[in-house]
């Protein structure tokens, strides 16, 4: 189903040195965060809601740039990099959003079918894709439906299957298994691991303790802005960072 197109050059796709993201003038939501994600590797992102999962993923994802630090992603500097070539390593990073962000009137179909066709894909190509994904997260039978007529569940799977189609480099996820039933999640899963194991950096944050028990990853634990890594079963008080 996912074919391996991984892109070979640096093994460090995310690297951030002292890092600090601040809105406004207000306090520095995230301080001196130092990290190196390899590619392949597979993390798990944790924190109670407001330690700033959402600030370290949007600077993941080029969203927005660090107040302070270094940002490298696939090896640019994102500090002085212009907009057309930030668009250009987007497109090599994929992203659930905890919102979705679907297109409500388009079809199930056409939403995750997107990063394909903007990519200039042959719509022969397209079709096999798309419906064998759906088919993978159970939706073919909606597959014409309008996202804007699923249920929550229904959309965040689309979302899923969006960020996935086209096999990103880095896959960054927001709570991507919070509105499916645990059979639904463990496929979902299934998929993430399948995509981790051709090459693709998976970053899932989560509150799901059940998920990083039964899978086991290293964690990246936010708190009071500072992050922190575990390895997989590892107390988070008697944690070791990992340089």
């Amino acid at each position: 189903m996912l074919r391996n197109t991984t892109n070979i050059g640096d093994p460090v796709v995310i690297d951030m040195k002292n890092v600090g993201i601040r809105y406004d003038l207000g306090p520095e939501v995230l301080s001196d965060i130092n990290l190196s994600l390899r590619r392949a590797s597979f993390h798990f992102l944790t924190g109670k809601s407001g330690a700033g999962k959402t600030s370290l993923l949007s600077m993941m994802y080029l969203a927005q740039k660090p107040s302070r630090g270094v940002l490298n992603v696939f090896g640019k500097n994102v500090n002085f990099t212009n907009r057309d070539a930030l668009a250009l390593l987007r497109r090599r990073i994929g992203v659930v959003f905890q919102d979705f962000r679907l297109i409500d009137h388009l079809s199930a179909f056409d939403n995750v079918a997107l990063p394909l066709r903007v990519c200039g894909m042959g719509e022969r190509e397209v079709k096999k894709r798309v419906k064998e994904l759906l088919q993978w997260v159970e939706l073919d039978k909606h597959m014409f439906d309008r996202a804007s007529t699923l249920s929550g569940g229904e959309k965040q799977r689309i979302a899923i299957a969006r960020a996935v189609i086209n096999r990103p480099d880095i896959l960054l996820a927001d709570e991507p298994t919070g509105n499916v039933d645990s059979d639904i999640a463990r496929k979902l899963m299934k998929l993430f691991i399948e995509l981790n194991k051709l090459g693709t950096t998976v970053v899932i944050a989560t509150h799901s303790e059940k998920l990083i028990t039964d899978f086991a990853y290293p964690r990246l634990h936010l708190s009071d802005g500072n992050l922190r890594i575990y390895q997989p079963n590892e107390g988070l008080r008697g944690g070791m960072r990992i340089i």
